[in-house]
Parts: C-alpha cells; sequence; structure tokens
C-alpha cells in the first residue's frame, strides 16, 4: 500500500509550528485560540466553536482564532499565509452557504471585535465587525440614532453592509451599504489601510465594499456608518391573512387568493404616499399540491406581511384600513414595544424591534398543538413555562439548517403573468402533508426595496449594490428541525423524511420561469448560482478593483 495515501495534506508538524508562532503574536492565546486536540470535554467545546447559523453545513477549521483587534487580525493573517493555508473570516457566522468558515483552514473569528462609538458631532458611529444587531441597535438607540438593520437579531453588521443590507428600513433609507462612509480593512498582503468618504467621493476600494460582497477585498477591521436620527415613535407589526386554523396543520383557511393579497402588498410598496411604512415583507407559505385546487388565480396560501411604522397606532391603523379595504378580515398584530425617542425601550431595543420576520416559528406551532391537548413530547423547560402560563420562546433567531435563493422583480412590478407564476411556484408535489407540524418550513418572503430613498437617490450613495433599481426582492427558503425537542432526537427524527423533497423544491423553484425577474441577491447566498448574476451590471468593475487596490495576487481573499 502506498503510505503517501494516509499522510495527511499538511504534517502535524507543520501546524503545530504555526500554532507555536501563532501564540507568541497573541495576547492571550490560552483564551483566543481553539483547536480539536485534547481532552473529549474540550473536543465537544471545539465543536460548539466550529458551528454556524446555518446547521446544514458543518465544517472544522484546523484552528479557530478569536482576534480582539487588527493587529490580531493581520498577525493570523500574514503567518496563515506565509504558510500557504486557507484562510476563512467569520464575524455572525449567518453566510447561508457557510463560506464564513471551512474544513482544513485558519479561521479569523472577529466575533469579540464589537466595539460601538458614535461621534456626537457628526453622528458617524465606529462600529466593529463582530457586533450582531441585537447589541448594536440597542447600543444606538441609547444614543438616539439608527443605521438601516437587518430583520434577525443575531445577524453580524459585516455581511449584512457588504452584501448591501436590506432591512425594515430600506423603503425610506436604502441599504445600510448607502450608509458606509469608511473602514479599517487588512488588505491581501497582511497590511493595515484605512479608506474613507471624502463628500461624494468614494475611493474605489471604499466603493466595493458598499454592497460588493464580503472578503474578496480584504478583512474589515472597522467600520464606519452614517447614522441618522431615531423617528420619535415606531411601530413593528404584522397582518396575518389566510391563517392557519388553530395555528397548526398545513392547510390555510381559504379567505382571499394570494394574488389579491399580493397585488394589494405590490401596490402599497409601489405608492409614493406610503412613507410613513418605512420598510415592509411579505411572506408567502408554499403548499402541497395535495391541498391547492387547480386554479391558481383562486388558491389561498397563508400570507403574512411585516412591517415598521414611523407615526403612532391611530396613523398606522388610518394606513391599514385604507390600503387593505379589498382584503379586510386580516389579523392585526401591533407590538406593545414601540421604538422611537418617545418610547422607553431604547435599553431593549434589540430585544423588542428585531426578529419576527420572515421566518416561521415552530415552537408556536408546538404551544397551539399544546393547547389543543394533541399527544406531543415538549422539553421540561417548554412544559414549565406552559404550566406558569407563559408562551414559547421564539426561535426566529435559533440557529436550523435550511436553504435560501433568490431573484428581484423588476421596477415595473410582475405583472399578471408574474402573479400567477410566483403562485404557481409555491405549489408542488415535492411537499407534503404534515411538514409544518414536523418543522419543516417552505416558503417565499418579498423585501420591498422601492421606496422614498431610491425615489430620491436612484444611483444611491456611488455604492456597488446593483439593484437600486428593483422593486423588491423574491426569497425562497426552507428550514427545518427548529426546536431543541428535535435536535434531542438527532437522526430519529421524522422531519428527515421529508427534508430531500423540500430541497429539490429549492431547485425547482430557483430556475422557476417568472416573467419579470432577474438576478439574485448576495445577502441570499445560493451557491448554484453564478457569483456574475449577484453583481449584474457591477461585476467587471468589481473584478478590476479586486486586482488592483486588495494586494492579493494568489487570491487568498476568495469565497
Amino acid at each position: 500500500m502506498d503510505s503517501d495515501i494516509t499522510t495527511p495534506t499538511v504534517p502535524l508538524e507543520v501546524i503545530s509550528r504555526f500554532l507555536r508562532l501563532l501564540e507568541e503574536e497573541l495576547a492571550n492565546p490560552k483564551e483566543q485560540i481553539k483547536t480539536g486536540t485534547g481532552d473529549w470535554e474540550a473536543q465537544v467545546a471545539y465543536t460548539e466553536y466550529c458551528q454556524i447559523f446555518n446547521r446544514r453545513i458543518q465544517a472544522r477549521p484546523w484552528i479557530i482564532v478569536f482576534c480582539r483587534t487588527q493587529s490580531d487580525v493581520s498577525h493570523t493573517y500574514k503567518l496563515a499565509t506565509s504558510f500557504n493555508f486557507e484562510v476563512r473570516i467569520r464575524a455572525g457566522g449567518h453566510d447561508h452557504e457557510g463560506e464564513c468558515t471551512g474544513t482544513n483552514t485558519i479561521l479569523i473569528d472577529v466575533s469579540q471585535m464589537n466595539w460601538v462609538d458614535v461621534d456626537p458631532k457628526t453622528k458617524i458611529a465606529r462600529i466593529g465587525p463582530g457586533n450582531i444587531f441585537q447589541k448594536l441597535t440597542t447600543d444606538l438607540a441609547n444614543k438616539d440614532v439608527m443605521i438601516p438593520h437587518g430583520t434577525c437579531a443575531t445577524v453580524g453588521i459585516a455581511g449584512f453592509t457588504m452584501g448591501g443590507g436590506w432591512g425594515p428600513w430600506t423603503r425610506k433609507k436604502g441599504m445600510c451599504c448607502e450608509w458606509l462612509v469608511g473602514a479599517d480593512i487588512v488588505l491581501g498582503n497582511g497590511e493595515p489601510i484605512s479608506i474613507n468618504a471624502k463628500g461624494d467621493e468614494v475611493p474605489e476600494l471604499l466603493w466595493a465594499l458598499k454592497g460588493g460582497g464580503g472578503m474578496s477585498y480584504g478583512l474589515v477591521t472597522e467600520f464606519r456608518i452614517q447614522t441618522f436620527d431615531l423617528p420619535k415613535e415606531l411601530i413593528r407589526f404584522q397582518l396575518e391573512w389566510n391563517p392557519y386554523p388553530n395555528g397548526v396543520g398545513d392547510k390555510p383557511e381559504a379567505v382571499y387568493p394570494t394574488i389579491k393579497v399580493l397585488k394589494v402588498w405590490e401596490d402599497v410598496i409601489n405608492s409614493p404616499d406610503t412613507s410613513k411604512l418605512i420598510g415592509t415583507n411579505l411572506m408567502i407559505n408554499a403548499l402541497p399540491s395535495s391541498l391547492a385546487n387547480t386554479d391558481v388565480d383562486s388558491i389561498s396560501q397563508n400570507c403574512v406581511m411585516y412591517g415598521y411604522w414611523e407615526g403612532d397606532e391611530k396613523s398606522l391603523k388610518e394606513f391599514i384600513d385604507h390600503w387593505f379595504a379589498g382584503v379586510s378580515q386580516y389579523n392585526l398584530k401591533i407590538d406593545p414595544h414601540h421604538g422611537g425617542t418617545d418610547a422607553d425601550t431604547q435599553e431593549a431595543f434589540g430585544d423588542y424591534l428585531m426578529s419576527n420576520w420572515a421566518r416561521e416559528s415552530h415552537n408556536r406551532i408546538l404551544e397551539n398543538r399544546h393547547k389543543l391537548k394533541e399527544n406531543i413530547t415538549l422539553p421540561p423547560g417548554f412544559l414549565n413555562l406552559l404550566a406558569e402560563g407563559k408562551p414559547l420562546p421564539p426561535d426566529y433567531d435559533e440557529p436550523a439548517p435550511h436553504k435560501i435563493t433568490s431573484r428581484l422583480v423588476e421596477k415595473q412590478g410582475l405583472g399578471e403573468s408574474g402573479h400567477r407564476a410566483l403562485v404557481k411556484s409555491l405549489i408542488s408535489d415535492l411537499l407534503f402533508e404534515g411538514n409544518r407540524d414536523l418543522g419543516l418550513f417552505t416558503y417565499v418572503t418579498l423585501g420591498a426595496i422601492t421606496g422614498d430613498y431610491y425615489r430620491k437617490h436612484p444611483n444611491g450613495t456611488n455604492s456597488a449594490f446593483p439593484y437600486k433599481d428593483k422593486l423588491y426582492t423574491i426569497q425562497y427558503q426552507t428550514w427545518w428541525n427548529e426546536t431543541n425537542a428535535q435536535k434531542e432526537e438527532l437522526q430519529n427524527n421524522y422531519v428527515y423524511v421529508n427534508t430531500n423533497r423540500a430541497l429539490d423544491w429549492m431547485q425547482v423553484a430557483r430556475d422557476f420561469d417568472i416573467p419579470n425577474t432577474s438576478g439574485a441577491f448576495i445577502s441570499f447566498k445560493d451557491s448554484s448560482i453564478p457569483t456574475k448574476t449577484y453583481f449584474a451590471q457591477n461585476y467587471d468593475a468589481l473584478v478590476k478593483i479586486k486586482k488592483a487596490c486588495s494586494e492579493d495576487p494568489y487570491n487568498h481573499l476568495r469565497i
């Protein structure tokens, strides 16, 4: 037998030498360096450190380095590339295709670089790349300012901003990348630099960071983002049509055709008279073919609209009564914790004004099934909560295996044929009855882009985000195995029987012919889509900037 077959790609002594040199560079190597060596307890802990948000993807880096300063990042990166090791960088760990990590790599983790400082004069925020929105939005709200953040509390600022940054402020404030005015970055040669916009003049490398994707141009160690004043009152609300009976099952009550709800929502975001709706999306749940009728124009699916409203509850209800009069049988939920400078929630802005956008919660289904006294198994902690009359904790921000793909709607809207095709794409014989009760969710979320900001600033602030003229994003999603109870079942979990078919449905949805759609959104990464598609007309310019400015001839910085 050839002995080379069992020889590792990199000899152990080489990795050990790298590790010794790395320990000399860090202030606290015992706390900052994590490896898969040691006793069983240490290996289990290392496995936890390896986890990213998408549990469908499992990778085992050789070494995880928790960097705390720009110097840590620079030294670790230089050392790794001098050994010709592959490098990955992780902040929030929400990359849907897991490109923030990798097996047999050196993983630079910047989650501990989470400072936030706002200049009282310029209102520019210095933000460490390790900030997640739950913390960041609270820190900013305490200073009565905000940035265009995302909808998930555990998403990190780094990948979000460099991918564009869609969220509940997009209609009024645009993508987060439009507010990026400077950054500190470690280039492909390991050297740190600082880049800043000067008024309307944006350096090429900063332009690339403003929506041109993450990591390719360098490792960002600080973002400088222009904030805006927090409004006096901010309300998070949701409208639901065609609800599931008692909150369980796969077949919703048929009240309104999905197309009718979709058209009303599209009219709302396309109107110049809806400025107080500063951001919104619409979630439409998919249906198994066995539960849908054959007439696409009359199919009724569960639809939930989420929104941020700038104003009081009276003006919000007037807006809803006016615009949704034709689909008036809805369930309205207004979050009792309002945001804004007149509210008392700044101390917990990230807890109250985040999350609950565009992801189903299996814990709610469990709670509803328990109320119906169905025979289900709940973890002891859940049983204690229910015994005390408390709701189950939401699982919107819990890591879970999933798959996502996307496209965008042209500025004229889907049109009649596009509406029908979108609804048709959400009916499939690859989806089975009982999926939702098992914790397997398949749906689409539509995220509004059009609004005051891009009407007034059609070119944004000289950013690389290529889809400023689109009406909204279409994001197909499938999630499963979300609850602690199911995780404890491991492979003995009935949800796995149906997940492969749901993933097959994602492939069909990706290629479904929907008129008046194009492109794909990098923040909703699907590795099956060519990179050029994500950056459209800006792709060639981004390639040139990468070659000219990143000092990375061997393409160490790649995703």
